[in-house]
């Protein structure tokens, strides 16, 4: 085993956090479920592995407490501040298992139904069209920051109730959430990232009493009076819980997938030919550019009792990472993996937004902003590029999401007849 997958094949790697495709392909043929051990976490990485393990909620839990079953630092001193100046927050829904997740995910999970999100779309387009607006006539844009960056941010805080004026601080907000679950942080980032992230409850908490006092047409509204099945009026705890997820799920990964997205097509230019020619193509674009580059690597999970898997056995209360990303490439489930294929027969069955109960709430909503979005843009741009003084993007360092730092793009704009 050792001569074959080494153990510096880690998610700690630098390399790896830039490319972990080569890393998943040696994992699916010599190691399906392998120990990690720079990062002590077991990596379920094949396909039919990843699906069961997601089903099977009683032997792989979701009780997971990421500030401190996952960290190397000391946080201790992010506890005191929290119970010092905030409110220290249990997750209610990613990281909970059932009777407990399906409580909370009842209360928000008729909110990105199709219907309700359908009712957005004419409102997405709108938006789209605005940002494109903004850069079109220059032949040139900073594609994260004027359009992947303010897209999903601009939507969730409408959605929420939020002035479009707090983007900067809702970005803030989230990326100290996802620095705070990297297992690697230092203590001294973990502190600042807990400071930003007791601004963010200090806000809501303050938008709760304004909700109540002013019911609006918006999800705080609706969460800021919601009643748990039991009739008990929503903790603070639990209501910051679900803002929090609400608010992140609802942009990090919207946004990090428009860019990975764009970057696909730049790389194949016969492939924005393909898709402006056919537009209804767009919606498999989307699912195979979700399969390839998945937003979020995996999801965590604890064993419950020892557990073989692949040939390998699992310890009772080892921490484990179902690698979805993986799973994604898995050539077992899909052949030529490594391939966008737009005629692909079982391309949504990606597990992009992860599977079973914990599937992620907002993929519908997601969908639409990306199917939108890449409709819009292919429409009013030709020959997108990488904008010719830049170096080939980056990714940036984590373990699990997968996010490009920059992308500067330059086109032709097409004509605006008929846009909205």
């Amino acid at each position: 085993m050792s001569s074959v997958c080494p153990v510096t094949l880690s998610l700690a790697e630098p390399s790896v956090q830039q490319c972990p495709y080569p890393m998943y392909a040696t994992l699916h043929r010599d190691a399906p479920v392998y120990h990690d051990a720079n990062m002590n976490l077991y990596l379920i990485t094949r396909y039919a592995d990843v699906v069961a393990a997601s089903l099977d909620c009683e032997t792989f839990s979701s009780q997971i407490d990421m500030r401190r079953d996952v960290a190397v630092a000391d946080v201790s001193p992010s506890d005191d501040l929290y119970r010092r100046e905030g409110w220290v927050v249990a997750d209610v829904l990613s990281q909970v298992d059932p009777p407990r997740h399906t409580i909370f995910r009842r209360i928000v999970e008729r909110l990105f139904t199709g219907p309700a999100v359908k009712r957005l779309h004419t409102y997405l387009d709108a938006h789209v069209c605005e940002l494109i607006d903004g850069f079109a006539a220059r032949g040139e844009a900073d594609f994260l920051t004027e359009f992947a960056l303010p897209l999903p941010i601009d939507v969730i805080a409408d959605q929420l109730g939020l002035p479009r004026s707090a983007a900067a601080d809702i970005k803030r907000w989230t990326d100290a959430y996802i620095e705070s679950f990297d297992p690697t942080i230092s203590a001294e980032h973990k502190l600042e990232c807990a400071r930003r992230i007791i601004e963010f409850q200090k806000y809501f908490i303050a938008k709760r009493a304004e909700k109540i006092a002013a019911p609006a047409a918006d999800l705080l509204s609706m969460l800021a009076v919601a009643d748990r099945p039991d009739g008990g009026r929503l903790s603070d705890e639990e209501y910051l819980a679900l803002c929090a997820q609400l608010m992140v799920a609802g942009n990090e990964t919207t946004r990090n997938h428009l860019m990975a997205a764009m970057l696909m097509l730049i790389d194949d230019p016969p492939l924005q030919q393909r898709l402006r020619a056919d537009p209804a193509m767009i919606p498999r674009f989307i699912d195979e550019s979700l399969r390839l580059e998945s937003p979020a690597q995996g999801l965590y999970r604890r064993c419950t009792r020892e557990v073989t898997l692949s040939g390998t056995t699992i310890p009772e209360g080892a921490i484990v990472l179902l690698m979805f990303a993986a799973g994604n490439r898995d050539e077992r489930q899909f052949q030529n993996s490594s391939t966008l294929d737009l005629n692909r027969p079982n391309a949504a069955r990606h597990l992009a937004f992860g599977h079973g109960i914990h599937s992620c709430i907002g993929r519908t909503l997601a969908t639409a902003e990306l199917t939108i979005a890449f409709t819009r843009l292919l429409e009013r741009l030709d020959d997108i590029r990488l904008r010719q003084d830049t170096d080939r993007p980056r990714y940036k360092p984590h373990f699990n999401m997968r996010a490009l730092e920059s992308l500067p793009i330059e086109f032709v704009a097409r004509s605006t007849t008929g846009h909205p």
